[in-house]
């Protein structure tokens, strides 16, 4: 087997940079690594300081983490749970990746719950937001990068900015940016797994690092690990030759094996049901279609793609860094054009390849716009190829010399880089000191907060963003925001995961019939604002009223006007749309579904409301389970006001009952005459439990035969 070429692109001996840099080149570099690192540490404090809720994706994250939380507390599966906070109610764990909320939750656990969930959750993200370099160094070593090329890198890659268009720019993360909590995770587990892998193909050995880390990965981002599956097949081609063919490939097929035991528990029930994970008809098309070549191109040679609103600084020294690998024929350049051209041309998107995206593997739920993070990487890589060069130039120079120049010239090229980010960071840190200034003097907010913790169950409604909830301002966030963050069980167009959350955006608030049917029992407005008649007022203070609408509960007799087959999402939701808008609700006529269609067996026949509506009893409404007690003189359908999925487990007087999907994709079941004791709940199904524990005797057994794996793969 040939022997990687691992070492410096720059001659070692002459530039004391190689794997034993002298003293004057250890303290340039050090110092090149520390300046953005602690200005980092600086600026981002308040992301650690002021514990107040957000208004990004970080929100929806840390309520997982308290939903995850509290699931464990009660004894229940803390990967497969049910969340009836938002969109009408998902399991969020079968389909959402979830390790870097439950690593939240574990280390609660671990410190006997002395400190706050926030708290935890905000110093996880700070560290990862710090310690990026020191994640992208340890990385370029791995994958043979010189000491210098490494420090650059890690200097540069927490500096990126690109327009707030979700890549590793720290916009995508903190307060006043989007909240991409677990790609936080994923930039840098992408760094290490890719690591990893290099190691293992090169020499065959780190086994367990390599199925370890990509276990991690995939439970933590399912994008950024089919970003890295891309990945794998670059690092399978270069060096590739007769000899190392078979024992590569090997390599390679043992690792996503063993990786696919491990995460099997979420992807095959991911597949098995992706059915009922919604995509949203309202998502705007460039999140799945990215933007095409000529955009991406442009960008990226014209500063947008790492230098948006400020000097090319980062973009100087990828195009050095990309002529450098082109003239270069070391392994470690070669690969990382091999990677920029692979994740490029995912970025460019369907936009530009059209229906041949159709034929990579879940094509249809891809947003290809998130690969630009795949280009943020190569480009980190080659940033620090870049800097090598500049730190060459000064070969002639005296020893002292030639190594704290070229260092302070690289740092002094990313003083335009530091003093964007310092502005972008200010304006960070006075959103969040102005919203906690808000929150501290909102009394009012607390008060109706309050009151509606001791209300009965029930749907709170605080608008939409489109309408009227958004001039209900607490500093920068909205009052729904609040909701979220104290999980309130809210009715709000949040994340779109089930078939139903896009209904939402319908709901018509003038409309009783709409109330009823979303048991939206609890509404939360501007005080001078009209409402409806049909609200009652329970609180009122002079900036908000807090009103009661008059609904039939979780559950309802209905009729069944018909029963249609549906064999596609965008049908389904189509036809839910046009049943909502419909005076149907209003008159309590429900479609029945077989969905997707060819699951459901025959089509059933319609059938009529119960007369006089029945009466139906509330015992229990917890998150996942409902406990009624119902009564009709006839036979009848019973409609819970819950999205379905086929984890829900109803028995009618302890007899299990099979529900089916009616309009507008909630459970239905059907109910004989008379009274009847019904428990409805949400069960993780048996099968994800024995998968989890596989998982986890073959992370063991990957740990425990790690010196096998050499002689498996020849």
């Amino acid at each position: 087997m040939t022997r990687p070429q691992s070492g410096p692109l720059v001659d070692a001996d002459s530039l004391n940079t190689g794997d034993a840099p002298g003293r004057w080149a250890a303290v340039a570099l050090l110092l090149l690594v520390l300046v953005p690192t602690s200005f980092n540490a600086i600026a981002l404090l308040p992301e650690l300081s002021l514990p107040i809720p957000s208004l990004n994706d970080d929100a929806f994250h840390f309520l997982l983490v308290q939903q995850a939380s509290e699931a464990l507390a009660s004894g229940e599966n803390p990967f497969d749970y049910w969340g009836p906070e938002l969109d009408l109610g998902f399991p969020w764990f079968f389909y959402y990746q979830h390790l870097p909320h439950l690593a939240v939750v574990f280390l609660h656990r671990l410190l006997l719950r002395q400190v706050d969930l926030l708290t935890l959750f905000n110093v996880i993200r700070y560290c990862l937001l710090v310690g990026f370099p020191l994640t992208v160094y340890w990385a370029m070593r791995r994958l043979g990068f010189s000491v210098v090329a490494g420090a650059v890198s890690a200097a540069a890659a927490t500096l990126l900015s690109s327009n707030q268009r979700y890549g590793f720019e720290y916009d995508s993360y903190i307060w006043r940016g989007w909240g991409l909590y677990t790609q936080l995770w994923a930039m840098h587990l992408s760094f290490i797994t890719l690591a990893c892998l290099h190691r293992l193909l090169d020499r065959g050995t780190g086994y367990a690092s390599a199925i370890v880390a990509s276990s991690l990965l995939a439970l933590s981002h399912l994008v950024y690990s089919y970003m890295l599956a891309v990945g794998a097949i670059g690092l399978f081609l270069v060096g590739l030759n007769r000899a190392n063919a078979r024992p590569r490939l090997a390599r390679l097929a043992i690792t996503a094996a063993l990786a696919g035991v491990i995460t099997s528990y979420f992807w095959l029930p991911f597949l098995l049901f992706k059915a009922y994970l919604g995509v949203s008809p309202y998502e705007a098309a460039w999140k799945y279609d990215s933007f095409g070549a000529g955009k991406a191109l442009t960008w990226l040679v014209n500063g947008d793609l790492l230098d948006y609103g400020r000097l090319p600084v980062l973009t100087v020294l990828l195009a050095i860094g990309l002529a450098c690998a082109v003239a270069t024929r070391a392994r470690p350049a070669r690969l990382t054009l091999v990677l920029l051209v692979f994740w490029l041309a995912l970025f460019f998107g369907r936009h530009t390849w059209g229906r041949l995206v159709d034929l990579l593997p879940l094509h249809e739920r891809l947003h290809f716009h998130r690969f630009i993070g795949g280009v943020h990487l190569a480009a980190i890589l080659l940033i620090g190829l870049g800097g090598e060069w500049l730190w060459q130039r000064t070969a002639a120079l005296p020893d002292r010399f030639r190594t704290v120049i070229p260092g302070l010239v690289i740092l002094a090229l990313m003083i335009p880089a530091l003093r964007e980010r310092q502005a972008y960071y200010a304006v960070n840190t006075q959103w969040m000191e102005r919203t906690r200034q808000a929150l501290d003097a909102d009394q009012e907010a607390r008060t109706i907060l309050s009151a509606l913790r001791e209300l009965p169950p029930g749907r709170t409604y605080a608008g939409r963003r489109d309408n009227w909830g958004k001039r209900m301002w607490v500093g920068d966030l909205h009052f729904f925001d609040l909701l979220t963050f104290h999980q309130t069980v809210a009715i709000s167009p949040y994340e779109s995961f089930s078939l139903n959350a896009d209904l939402i955006w319908h709901l018509n608030d003038r409309n009783p019939a709409h109330y009823d049917l979303f048991n939206v029992r609890y509404v939360v407005a501007p005080s001078r604002l009209p409402m409806p008649a049909s609200l009652h007022r329970i609180k009122e203070t002079p900036r908000y009223t807090l009103y009661r609408a008059e609904t039939s509960g979780y559950a309802r007799f209905v009729a069944l006007g018909e029963a249609k087959a549906i064999d596609s999402q965008s049908s389904l939701f189509l036809q839910n749309r046009s049943w909502l808008l419909s005076p149907d609700p209003a008159l309590g006529r429900f479609i029945r579904y077989e969905y997707p269609a060819g699951k459901s067996g025959p089509l059933a026949t319609a059938t009529p409301a119960c007369p006089g509506g029945g009466t139906i009893r509330e015992d229990r409404v917890a998150p996942g389970r409902l406990d009624l007690q119902v009564e009709c003189q006839e036979a009848s359908t019973l409609v819970l006001k819950m999205t379905f999925h086929p984890n829900w487990r109803v028995v009618v007087d302890g007899r299990q009952t099979r529900p089916f999907m009616v309009s507008p994709s909630f459970i239905g079941l059907s109910v004989p005459a008379g009274p009847h004791q019904i428990t409805a709940e949400y069960r993780s199904p048996t099968y994800k439990t024995v998968l989890l524990l596989l998982g986890a005797c073959a992370v063991l057994a990957t740990i425990w035969f790690r010196r096998r794996f050499p002689a498996l793969s020849g």
